[in-house]
């Protein structure tokens, strides 16, 4: 019994000994990521007026450089596609919260007109974002918070902190979609090949309805209401065009939830661009002409704040 306790503890040594080889794998990762703006949060880098939250609705839509031209003050874009709410909130809170950071005056959150708050499969919380940076344990503490990773075997284990990305061991490009200005916006200037080019609802509206509201979704836009208020931002709630009308309903449930703190705001219908298959990527996001004329709508809603 005792010589198997004796093999037990050295194998025990042995594998812990072992395991932290994976140490210069777990913190070189971050060096090889072309998109550093998660990285820019969590070391207190982030310095502008104007933020910009939000899923490729707000990555596509909005030019931060050119609202920055606009309204003579600093702007920078934190929009990740193919994130959620959840996501977004998550964001703000670590960019308020890390010392370094500066408190911006205004912050905006573009909206994804109708599936904010319902289950959209294209929409999540951004764990392959997060695994690159796993080396900072503000990042591991966030993945166990959101049950991504037990606490215990997390921090024991270098292992369990990695994914399939820290194996690729070269360094990341930009891609023909996801090309990141130096803004951090990231808009396109091609059209989608399936692309339906056919404007939907030209008669009939679409109508918002909240069967089908995540709870954890509208709790989570309320923290993201809640924070701004705490630290006196101002908010504006943007809803960019799809390739249609807008949803009849959803303006007033966004107002209805900021509660009055915010400005909701929504794209205008009467400009013919929005309903021109040639200013879109695909049904539900600009092409680089059309999130510029986007960003021009939302300039004179935010240079009211300055």
């Amino acid at each position: 019994m005792k010589q198997f306790i004796i093999k037990i503890a050295l194998f025990s040594l042995f594998f812990f000994v072992l395991e932290k080889a994976f140490l210069p794998l777990r913190n070189s990762a971050p060096e090889l990521e072309v998109d550093r703006r998660l990285e820019s949060i969590i070391t207190g880098k982030i310095d502008a007026e104007v933020l910009i939250y939000g899923s490729s609705r707000g990555a596509r839509s909005v030019i931060a450089s050119q609202l920055a031209d606009s309204i003579g003050h600093t702007c920078y874009n934190l929009s990740y596609p193919g994130s959620d709410i959840g996501f977004h909130t998550y964001l703000l809170r670590e960019t308020l919260e890390t010392p370094g950071n500066t408190i911006p005056k205004v912050v905006v959150l573009v909206v994804d007109d109708a599936n904010e708050f319902k289950e959209a499969k294209m929409l999540g919380f951004r764990f392959d974002r997060m695994y690159p940076l796993v080396k900072y344990k503000t990042i591991r503490d966030e993945m166990v918070k959101q049950r991504e990773k037990k606490w215990l075997v997390n921090e024991l284990l270098i292992t369990h902190q990695l994914n399939k990305s820290h194996f690729l061991m070269k360094q990341q490009a930009f891609t023909k979609n996801d090309s990141i200005m130096k803004c951090g916006s990231m808009p396109i200037s091609h059209q989608k090949k399936n692309f339906e080019k056919l404007y939907k609802y030209k008669h009939k509206p679409y109508i918002y309805s909240r069967d089908g509201e995540y709870i954890q979704k509208l709790r989570a836009f309320d923290e993201f209401v809640q924070l701004c208020k705490k630290h006196k931002i101002k908010l504006v709630i943007a809803i960019p065009p799809n390739f249609r009308k807008v949803t009849t309903g959803f303006q007033q449930r966004l107002e209805e939830l900021i509660g009055g703190y915010g400005t909701v705001f929504a794209f205008d219908p009467s400009i013919p661009e929005y309903a021109d298959q040639a200013y879109f990527f695909d049904n539900a996001h600009l092409q680089k002409n059309g999130a510029s004329i986007f960003t021009d709508e939302l300039t004179d809603v935010i240079e009211r704040y300055f």
